[in-house]
């Protein structure tokens, strides 16, 4: 009788490799001898929550720290640079995100003394879009609310900054 492979201890193999790539997932599996068959029977307790944390695709928050900034737009255009997508660097969701924050960045530059122009665009098309479900789509909607959120915070920031300097010159 062939040998019997744990399938859970495969998958908390695979976890411990910490691999995002799936031709690594693959050659693990090829790894496994021929002839032997998986068991499916859970011996022990497993827990998802490490695979969950390095599969999940997670929506990048605001930096803390971006740089110095003279203009709403320069402040604006530090946030934008400094998007952590983490692991999940080439995927469908980061494309579609980083087209999203591409396409107001562009805008911005071109138009850096209005920025509420810009934000009112933001604004309209997350009212207009419709998310399909795909992957892509959903990267492209969060990095509309991104931009927008960017934008708010671009706004607060040179407020805060004129509100220091009025402050220290009273």
């Amino acid at each position: 009788m062939a040998d019997k492979i744990d399938m859970f201890k495969l998958v908390e193999e695979v976890e411990k490799q910490k691999t995002m790539n799936i031709d690594d997932i693959f050659q693990t599996l090829d790894s496994v001898k021929d002839g032997q068959t998986i068991s499916s029977e859970k011996k022990t307790t497993y827990t998802s929550s490490s695979a969950k944390n390095n599969n999940v695709i997670k929506k990048p928050n605001l930096p803390e720290e971006f740089g110095q900034f003279d203009t709403r737009f320069e402040a604006f255009r530090g946030i934008i640079e400094h998007v952590d997508y983490g692991n999940n660097i080439e995927n469908s969701y980061v494309v579609g995100h980083k087209d999203a924050l591409e396409k107001y960045y562009k805008d911005a530059y071109n138009n850096t003394k209005d920025l509420y122009v810009i934000e009112a665009r933001v604004n309209d098309e997350i009212n207009k879009y419709r998310n399909s479900g795909q992957l892509y789509d959903k990267g492209y909607y969060d990095g509309l609310f991104y931009a927008l959120k960017a934008l708010k915070k671009s706004k607060e920031l040179l407020m805060n900054r004129i509100n220091r300097e009025i402050i220290k010159n009273l």
